[in-house]
């Protein structure tokens, strides 16, 4: 670094040097400004998701206390088919919040947990069978815990306590426990249990990579930045978190400590454009996400749906083995709407979940799927695709794209026996598409 002596800037100091640093202190000036536009409309978002996640925990409270007084099969069936879909859209909520915020294991952890436990005492109730008493205790430990949570979220969101780049969001780690209640245990009938939901990451493998090789990762992957070491975050997946701010913008980049892998990256979008895209967009944007999976090591993979937030297009694609789609195994890919380049990636779902599945041959046809349709429905597209129903039981199924009039469904039909496994209507707003 240049230092000019005092009498030298004041008095020898040539007059185009000093338009230049008047030039350069204007696109400082400008950087900052638009650095912090950035954070602005990053700080917003983070405040509907929060805003959200507050609003599906109070419904959801709702809907557990109201299982606590149904009595007859279809008033549960219904109340369950409520208690899964409000989990869903509680983790779908917690899942936008930026990583570095969102890390809150204990808490996506219950949701799953609720709304699979739901899913399995809907089978239960669908065959006949009556819930028993530790069953019902169960549900009214959970509609316990929902409420505390509820409270403590609503009670932020109330007082405008959002998080924000320097405070962690129920970051869990040693202040897990005061910040959010115990979880209770749940005991299932079916294939979920407690042990599977402790097992490892199955998408890591590999040799522990201590601070300085996971810096080294991080580099390779960003090259052009100067990463700082933030620390790391325990949790199921342990990594070793860094941060970069420049004038390229913010970037945060979480290395796993197991097999050196990416976890997690995000960048600053250029602007702040959120309408939906054209169709033209929208195909360049993917073009740039498959192309972006494609050279980092993530072959076969089908997109699936979109998000738009300020300034940015969150994609989601799910791995393909053998043709099948496996949507357990899910990667977020961030896009510049302005730039068009890919600034964020989030590989939580698909370290978790991905390795080589054994994938029977189905026993059904594609038409026999389709001949399972409703006849009001339009059948446009047919894949097959395994469909998580618990944490270790995945169902091949045909996932059957249908439309009637312009709405738009998506059913999976059992291709071992030809039951109607899931139905979504896909909602497309200006957020995106949603999926109830």
């Amino acid at each position: 670094m240049i230092r000019f002596s005092k009498k030298i800037w004041l008095f020898g100091l040539p007059a185009i040097l000093l338009v230049g640093f008047a030039v350069l202190s204007v696109s400082y000036l400008k950087q900052r400004t638009e650095l912090a536009e950035q954070k602005r409309a990053l700080d917003a978002q983070t405040e509907n998701a929060c805003h959200a996640l507050a609003n599906d925990l109070k419904d959801l409270e709702i809907a557990l206390s109201k299982l606590e007084a149904a009595s007859t099969p279809a008033r549960l069936s219904k109340t369950f088919s409520d208690v899964k879909r409000l989990s869903a859209g509680a983790v779908r909520a917690l899942s936008l919040l930026p990583g570095a915020y969102a890390d809150d294991e204990g808490l996506m952890r219950f949701l799953t947990r609720a709304g699979d436990y739901a899913d399995t005492l809907f089978d239960r109730v669908q065959n006949g069978q009556m819930l028993t008493e530790q069953q019902r205790t169960a549900l009214s430990d959970l509609r316990a815990c929902c409420a505390e949570l509820s409270a403590t979220y609503d009670g932020d969101v109330q007082e405008g306590n959002f998080p924000r780049a320097d405070v962690p969001f129920y970051g869990g780690g040693e202040t897990e426990q005061e910040s959010i209640p115990d979880y209770p245990s749940l005991l299932y009938d079916g294939p979920f249990s407690e042990s599977s939901e402790q097992a490892e990451p199955l998408g890591l493998s590999g040799k522990t990579v201590d601070e300085a090789e996971a810096t080294k990762i991080a580099q390779e992957w960003f090259p052009d930045r100067a990463l700082a070491f933030d620390g790391r975050t325990e949790g199921t997946i342990v990594t070793y978190d860094f941060s970069a701010a420049d004038e390229s913008g913010e970037l945060y980049v979480s290395i796993t400590e197991q097999g050196g892998e990416l976890l997690y990256f995000m960048g600053m979008p250029a602007g702040d454009k959120n309408d939906p895209p054209s169709d033209e967009e929208s195909e360049r944007m993917h073009k740039a996400a498959s192309a972006y999976l494609n050279a980092h090591g993530f072959p076969s993979m089908s997109p699936s749906y979109a998000q738009y937030y300020a300034g940015t297009t969150v994609l989601n694609y799910a791995a393909v083995q053998n043709g099948v789609i496996l949507y357990a195994d899910l990667i977020k890919v961030y896009v510049d709407r302005e730039t068009e380049a890919v600034i964020g990636l989030d590989t939580q779902n698909y370290r978790f979940h991905h390795r080589a599945r054994h994938v029977p041959a189905p026993v059904l046809t594609e038409q026999d799927a389709i001949d399972r349709i409703s006849d009001a429905l339009t059948v446009e597209q047919v894949a097959l695709a395994l469909i998580p129903k618990c944490n270790t039981r995945e169902v091949l199924c045909y996932e059957c794209k249908c439309t009637l009039d312009e709405t738009f469904f998506i059913i999976y039909i059992n291709a071992e026996n030809g039951a109607e496994e899931e139905l979504f209507e896909v909602l497309n707003s200006n957020e995106g598409d949603l999926v109830v």
